[in-house]
């Protein structure tokens, strides 16, 4: 298509108008002048829309090659860094690519590496915590070691002492004190899980008002006692101390290392 734009349309327009007969008189044969105008009207809108179609045809080439030349040239730059960067040499590439993928596994291991130091010193930070707490665990009856005081006495505090209604202290002077009322017995040998829910609230009311007296204002407080909640506790008057209950004996464990958080901050 590239010939279109070379033809001169007012060359071929004078020759259509030279060879076109001039009407004579002569009869045969009869020539319509009406027919050859349209002809010619014809023949020249053919021409402007060959015209106008290879102008656009031109145009959209033209573009297409600029487009192929931007891209070579892309490409031409691109190359030129790859063979400045790495010198055309193939080896170097996989040496670089390799180094790269190495320093981004040690960043990752480094990574993991520092989680787990950061993990080791609060857990050691922790059992050192608990190993500096001591546990005062009182029993508001006559009876012996509960399996619960046992289980604290294995969790490794510093020192974990058992006292019983024999062996009240005047001063509970430990940093956390259990008081076990599921595991006390009253005077008529019933165990306080036992007991109907107002004789429960009753027994509460009246060892805890007890026990409060003995307890220094410091000193966290964990109320081990199994469900259903006992009212008392929450009505109890602690006077600005700590206390939690613990319901189950798991539950107790926890609360009395997290009680030795709590005593700690305060100590310090």
């Amino acid at each position: 298509m590239d010939w279109l734009p070379t033809i001169d349309l007012s060359h071929i327009w004078d020759l259509v108008i030279a060879q076109t007969p001039t009407p004579t008189t002569t009869p045969s044969p009869v020539v319509n002048p009406a027919k050859n105008i349209n002809d010619i009207e014809l023949l020249k809108s053919q021409l402007e829309f060959l015209k106008a179609t290879n102008g656009q045809l031109g145009e959209s080439f033209n573009r297409f090659v600029a487009a192929m030349q931007f891209t070579l040239v892309a490409f031409g730059f691109l190359g030129g860094v790859v063979v400045f960067v790495f010198g055309n040499n193939l080896k170097s590439a996989k040496e670089v690519a390799t180094q790269a993928i190495q320093q981004e596994i040690d960043n990752h291991i480094a990574r993991l590496v520092k989680k787990e130091v950061r993990n080791v010193k609060r857990t050691l930070q922790r059992e050192r915590v608990i190993s500096s707490t001591t546990v005062d665990y009182y029993l508001p009856s006559s009876d012996g070691e509960t399996n619960e005081y046992k289980l604290l006495v294995a969790r490794e505090f510093k020192n974990v002492k058992f006292w019983n209604k024999t062996t009240i202290p005047q001063k509970f002077l430990a940093d956390v004190c259990v008081l076990d009322l599921e595991n006390s017995v009253d005077t008529t040998g019933k165990k306080f899980s036992e007991l109907s829910p107002d004789k429960r609230e009753e027994t509460a009311k009246a060892i805890i008002d007890e026990f409060l007296q003995t307890l220094p204002q410091q000193v966290t407080l964990i109320i081990y006692v199994a469900p259903p909640a006992i009212k008392a506790i929450n009505n109890a008057t602690f006077k600005g101390r700590y206390y939690a209950p613990a319901n189950t004996a798991i539950t107790l464990v926890g609360m009395v290392a997290d009680a030795a958080y709590v005593a700690h901050g305060q100590n310090n």
